[in-house]
């Protein structure tokens, strides 16, 4: 008779594809950024491509946070008059062409893509249209479902006038000028 254990862990599992888990766990993955593709060398392992490209892949080893011992160990040796080289600052990595790339990428602007649901655009013009820029009167509105208050209203017309792809398409259905808006002020806080 065998153990009940053993036996458990050896039932089959109908809904694995077992040859495609052993690939994904053997596979390595795709670098999806170019600039460290290109650099990528296959013959290297990974800590060495890292290191010769001036990467890390623990941002604890370049930039680690002192712990309150290690601070007051060195207090304590800077006020005994020891002075030793481990106590001058971190030697910092010579920077590579490939991380002054990735900087200047990750300096760069980028536009939002960030764009608002259909209803939500909707909502936000009907609101526009009945009351202008009036929260408070947006707030008694009978299509405020989800009773928002007049701060949450006035945050989602923001968010709405700040996107001007979908903004400038409303205020073209409406014929109007950027500039001059129908409204006395273009954006009033209802605080009172």
């Amino acid at each position: 008779m065998k153990i009940k254990k053993v036996k458990r862990g050896k039932s089959f599992r109908y809904n694995v594809n077992r040859k495609r888990v052993n690939n994904q766990r053997r596979g390595t993955g795709t670098i999806k950024d170019p600039a460290i593709r290109k650099a990528w060398d296959e013959r290297k392992t990974l800590t060495k491509n890292l290191v010769a490209m001036g990467i890390s892949r623990d941002p604890n080893e370049i930039l680690a946070v002192p712990s309150t011992k290690q601070k007051r160990l060195r207090m304590i040796k800077l006020a005994n008059g020891f002075v030793e080289e481990e106590l001058d600052e971190e030697v910092a990595r010579p920077k590579t062409k490939l991380v002054e790339q990735l900087e200047q990428e990750a300096n760069e602007y980028r536009e939002s893509q960030f764009r608002l649901p259909k209803g939500v655009v909707k909502y936000a013009s009907y609101l526009l249209d009945k009351y202008g820029l009036n929260y408070k009167a947006m707030v008694k509105d009978e299509k405020n479902y989800d009773q928002e208050t007049w701060k949450q209203l006035r945050a989602k017309i923001r968010k709405f006038m700040s996107i001007p792809e979908q903004f400038n398409v409303y205020l073209k259905q409406k014929n109007l000028d950027p500039e001059n808006l129908p409204w006395s002020e273009y954006d009033s806080d209802c605080e009172q």
